[in-house]
């Protein structure tokens, strides 16, 4: 018997040993930190791990803007499709993109800290799909010129959320030149906007110029901004629209539920209407909050009721209690069941109705 055992008998396995192609597939199940460590293990991982192939999207970006640059050099190239930043986004380093990633269609940034901190007008003009999530007040309106046709020939989706309330009017009045949008999503930061004549002077060309639009989505802080849009008659404008979202909307208004969405029934194509977090902060002050509960229901049902047989495949619908209200989260669930009960009674079978939870196409 021999007195020593070979690699594989003591559970050695010849990485080294494994073709280029085969780590290529193991390194696609990396994120973009673990790849970037491969890449220091050797010189053949190093070039394995710059391979174009594992480079399509990028969801995940060093910090620092040193980091970046030398990031963005060393792994962004022909082949990237999406990419996405948290926080450390610089005008050098858009730049590079610009120059090194002529195929990227999708741009997500995240945290912003400073309007100083980048030029949103240099972003590839080829891009299908944008998005910008949580940033602050932008005090010079050009700053949003990048919205246009002109420069944005291509955009198709466009996400903005929680942004600062103080910039809805800049936003706003973009929108209508972007007319080739297909996905649009709108929040506020904050919640309550003011009424005025001006406003509703910018909300008008929005709900005329946005034919082309499939999706609409409505979040925190847009109550005003949908009911300037249904007083437009954006209904008849929209002729594409198929899935409209309104999430955390409705607060305290509950007896203005069938004024917001009765409307809807001209909206030729809709087949998908989720209203996934209905807010109910005033259910605290109610005695009765089963009977406020099933006045939702009932407010929605009537609105629903009014769309073609047929017309309306999916109904998404949840409720979400105020951190300090009461009932507390455990009569959430119950109330959110009896919601649903009560709809499924009241509308046809044909329509999937099912507890909505808000989440980014």
């Amino acid at each position: 018997m021999a007195s020593s055992s070979s690699a594989h008998d003591i559970g050695y396995f010849p990485v080294d040993e494994l073709p280029d192609v085969v780590l290529v597939n193991v390194f696609s199940f990396f994120n973009v930190k673990q790849k970037c460590r491969v890449a220091g293990v050797s010189r053949r991982w190093n070039a394995i791990a710059k391979d174009p192939r594992l480079w399509k999207i990028v969801d995940d970006t060093p910090k620092g803007p040193g980091g970046l640059l030398a990031f963005i050099r060393a792994y962004c190239g022909n082949s990237l499709i999406s990419f996405k930043s948290s926080g450390h986004m610089t005008t050098p380093a858009l730049k590079l993109i610009r120059r090194m990633c002529p195929g990227i269609q999708e741009f997500t940034l995240c945290d912003l800290t400073s309007e100083k901190q980048i030029n949103l007008c240099i972003l590839p003009s080829q891009l299908t799909s944008l998005t910008l999530i949580s940033f602050p007040y932008i005090r010079n309106s050009a700053w949003w010129d990048f919205l246009s046709s002109d420069r944005m020939p291509c955009l198709r989706r466009l996400c903005l959320r929680d942004f600062m309330v103080s910039n809805q009017h800049d936003v706003l009045q973009q929108l209508p030149q972007l007319s080739m949008l297909t996905h649009l999503s709108l929040g506020f930061e904050k919640h309550h906007l003011q009424s005025s004549s001006e406003f509703d002077a910018i909300v008008a060309p929005v709900a005329t110029n946005l034919q082309n639009l499939e999706v609409l989505r409505l979040g925190y802080g847009t109550e005003f901004v949908f009911h300037r849009l249904v007083q437009n008659n954006f209904c008849n404008n929209m002729p594409k629209l198929r899935r409209l979202d309104l999430y955390y909307f409705f607060d305290q208004i509950c007896g203005e539920i069938p004024e917001y969405l009765s409307p809807l029934a001209s909206l030729p194509l809709l087949e998908y209407l989720d209203i996934p977090r209905i807010q109910w902060t005033s259910l605290r002050y109610e005695v009765d909050k089963v009977e406020v509960i099933l006045e939702i229901a009932n407010d929605i049902a009537d609105a629903v009721m009014t769309f073609p047989a047929g017309k309306l495949k999916q109904l998404l619908i949840g409720l979400e209690a105020d951190p300090e209200a009461i009932p507390k989260a455990e009569c959430v669930i119950t109330s959110n069941e009896a919601i649903l009960v009560e709809l499924r009674r009241r509308l046809p079978e044909g329509i999937s109705i099912k507890k909505g939870t808000y989440t980014e196409e």
